[in-house]
């Protein structure tokens, strides 16, 4: 008989931690070296905490600038006379356009 034993895995977490960990370690390893070449070539590393953020604008303020954008100028268009050959004449308003299929010399005529 085989005896199962319950024990605990090797590492606790679901699949996110352990992803969101291994990116932090490829992370900080990716630092050391932009750390290493910034200080080969004497430049400074750029500092996050010193960007200067935009200012926030309020949503009645950004509401009332993009008011003049909401309204379009209608456009004048010429509009041409319908001709009499063009009109309906199924009275339901449906045009039928029917065009015989060609066939190909490949293929030949079927007749019933």
């Amino acid at each position: 008989m085989t005896v199962i034993t319950y024990g605990k895995s090797t590492f606790a977490g679901n699949a996110k931690t352990r992803r969101h960990e291994r990116r932090r370690k490829l992370a900080m390893e990716r630092d050391t070296i932009c750390n290493i070449i910034d200080s080969i070539f004497g430049c400074d590393a750029p500092d996050a905490s010193h960007e200067v953020k935009a200012k926030r604008i309020d949503r009645v303020t950004k509401a009332i600038s993009l008011a003049g954008t909401r309204q379009k100028k209608v456009e004048v268009t010429a509009v041409k006379k319908n001709r009499i050959y063009y009109r309906d004449a199924n009275p339901l308003g449906n045009k039928i356009h029917a065009v015989q299929k060609q066939r190909g010399k490949s293929i030949p005529a079927y007749f019933d």
